[in-house]
C-alpha cells in the first residue's frame, strides 16, 4: 500500500540511520536499545530534558524523570535529533534557527517514532479510524500522534498520485483530453487550490501554479498573490497535468510579498516544465517567519 508516498530526506536520514544499526521493528524503538547502538548515555533527574556532550566527547542526554515512559522516549528522540543534526548553543542562536531546529527535531520524532518503512509491510484497515488505532497498537503512540502521522502519510499519498509524470498510466493520451480545458494553452499565470479531504487544514493544501512561456522566459521571480482565492481543482484533473515540486527554497518573502524564483525551477526543471506544486504549509511558514522579522523591527 501507499506505492506513490515520497519520503523526505529527513524520513530517509531516519530509516537510514535506523537500519544501518538494525532497528528494524518497532519493538526495537526504545532508549536503552537506540542509545546502545548509538553509544550515548542516558542519565535521569528532575530536569528539564537536554542534550550535551562532555569535553572528553561523551555524548549524554538527560531526561526528566518525572515525565511518563512514553513522554521520556520522545523526548530521547527530540533531543537526538538535535545531537545528530544540529550545532550551535541555542542560547545564543539568533530565534529563526532554534526554530527551525524545534521543527527539524519535531518531525524527527514523527518519524523515528512511527518509521514508513516499518508502517508500509502492515496491512493497515480500510477503515480510517481502525488504521489509526493499529498504528497506535503497532508503535506505542497515543492516538492524537499517531492521527498526525496517518494523516499526513495519506497528504503525501495524494500529493504523489498528483505527480503523473513518474507513472505511465497518467501519460495516456485519452486522460489528457478527459480535461482540455487545463490542458490549453494560456497567456497568464493560472493558480489553482487543491484541498486534501483527510487534511486538518482551514484551506487548500497545495497550490498549483500554471505558467506561461512568456513569464517563465522573461521574469526571474514571480509574485504569488496569496490573498487571492483560488479556483478548486479535483484530483481527477491533476492527473492530467504533468507537475513538478516547487521546494520551499523556490520561495522568498519579503515584507509580505512571497515570490517565486522562476530562475530556479527553469534551472531545475527546463524551459518545458510550467505547472508547479506550491505546498501551503511551506508557504504559511515562510509568511509567519517574514512576519516574526518584520515585528523585531517595528
Amino acid at each position: 500500500m501507499f506505492i506513490h508516498y515520497k519520503k523526505t530526506h529527513l524520513e530517509n536520514f531516519v530509516e537510514n540511520l535506523y537500519i544501518s544499526h538494525s532497528i528494524l521493528q518497532p519493538e526495537d524503538i526504545t532508549i536503552s536499545r537506540l542509545s546502545a547502538e548509538l553509544n550515548i548515555h542516558v542519565d535521569y533527574a528532575p530536569v528539564q530534558s537536554r542534550a550535551y556532550e562532555s569535553l572528553s566527547g561523551l555524548r549524554c542526554i538527560l531526561l526528566n524523570n518525572r515525565s511518563t515512559p512514553m513522554k521520556q522516549r520522545f523526548d530521547f528522540l527530540h533531543e537526538l535529533c538535535h545531537m545528530l543534526r544540529h550545532a550551535g548553543n541555542q542560547m545564543v542562536l539568533p530565534v529563526p534557527f532554534i526554530k527551525a531546529q524545534e521543527e527539524d527535531a519535531e518531525k524527527f520524532v514523527l518519524y523515528a517514532t512511527m518509521p514508513f518503512f516499518m508502517i508500509q509491510p502492515n496491512n493497515l484497515s480500510a477503515d480510517y479510524n481502525i488504521a489509526i488505532q493499529q498504528i497506535c497498537k503497532i508503535f506505542g503512540v497515543s492516538r492524537d500522534m499517531a492521527k498526525i502521522r496517518f494523516d499526513q502519510i495519506l497528504r503525501r499519498e495524494y500529493e504523489g498520485e498528483m505527480l503523473p509524470g513518474e507513472y505511465e498510466e497518467y501519460k495516456s493520451f485519452d486522460s489528457v483530453q478527459q480535461k482540455p480545458e487545463i490542458q490549453q494553452v494560456i497567456d497568464k499565470p493560472v493558480i489553482f487550490a487543491y484541498y486534501d479531504p483527510h487534511s486538518t487544514l482551514d484551506g487548500p493544501d497545495q497550490l498549483i501554479v500554471c505558467l506561461d512561456h512568456n513569464t517563465l522566459s522573461t521574469q526571474h521571480e514571480w509574485i504569488v498573490p496569496v490573498e487571492e482565492r483560488f479556483e478548486e481543482i479535483e484530483l481527477d484533473a491533476l492527473k492530467n497535468l504533468e507537475l513538478e515540486s516547487a521546494s520551499r527554497g523556490d520561495l522568498i518573502c519579503f515584507d509580505g510579498e512571497l515570490t517565486l524564483q522562476l530562475h530556479q525551477l527553469v534551472y531545475r526543471y527546463g524551459w518545458s516544465k510550467r505547472n508547479f506544486v506550491l505546498q501551503m504549509r511551506d508557504i504559511e511558514q515562510i509568511l509567519e517567519a517574514d512576519q516574526s522579522t518584520v515585528r523585531r523591527f517595528l
